[in-house]
């Protein structure tokens, strides 16, 4: 199936034609603006897709009898809001988003488990070991990157919401029942951790979610 291409606003839209359909006072706009933008070493092709979406603007509110400097302010000022504007961060996969929640969900209950363990150091309870700790933060780590990513999702292209709830009770399941398996193995990360081992898991994994939240510019937990 051949793929189709996006034209580009360039593509779609003859420059140089409009702006011989400007008035003089805004052919006169458009000619400091980019003399400003060229001294910003803005190529001329990153100019002329800038000026392919402000052009239908500008036309509009001229018919209308409102001049660009009423429509975006002093030419300086607009130049510089283009120069200056903040790059758009790219989206990211919900592999990374995934591995963000779940180191945030290891800080959680790791610090649940420190705490309960701190305070009843005699009561050893069966699937609180470091892997299945790792196993549930994981699975809800990656339950609510889904379902943030389904849910900024427009209606129309959604999944049905009952086969969502399936999937996650499933996951659910699955991840308690591997974590309370695990429980059964000894080995010192299978089997409960003494109060400062679920500290430093917490702090790690805090420490991990918060650099990969800073780096990446992610959404936080509830970002549906």
């Amino acid at each position: 199936m051949a793929v189709k291409e996006v034209e580009s606003p360039t593509e779609t839209v003859d420059v140089d034609d409009l702006i011989d359909q400007l008035s003089k006072k805004n052919a006169d706009y458009v000619f400091k603006l980019r003399r400003i933008l060229t001294e910003h070493q803005w190529p001329e092709e990153k100019q002329r897709r800038t000026l392919a979406t402000m052009l239908p603007e500008m036309l509009d509110a001229q018919h209308q009898g409102k001049p660009a400097n009423q429509l975006y302010g002093p030419v300086t000022e607009k130049a510089e809001s283009l120069v200056h504007a903040p790059k758009p961060h790219k989206k990211a996969s919900i592999w990374l988003s995934g591995l963000d929640l779940s180191l945030f969900f290891v800080s959680v209950f790791a610090l649940v488990y420190g705490i309960t363990t701190y305070l009843r150091p005699k009561q050893v309870a069966v699937g609180n070991g470091a892997l299945s700790l790792l196993v549930m933060a994981t699975a809800a780590g990656y339950m609510f990157a889904y379902f943030n990513e389904w849910s900024r999702t427009p209606k129309g292209k959604r999944g049905k919401t009952w086969v969502i709830l399936l999937i996650g009770m499933g996951l659910v399941f699955a991840a308690s029942a591997v974590s309370g398996a695990l429980g059964y193995i000894n080995s010192p990360l299978t089997q409960q951790l003494p109060w400062q081992g679920y500290a430093v898991l917490a702090v790690v994994g805090y420490g991990a979610h918060f650099y990969l939240k800073r780096r990446y510019n992610l959404k936080g937990i509830m970002a549906a």
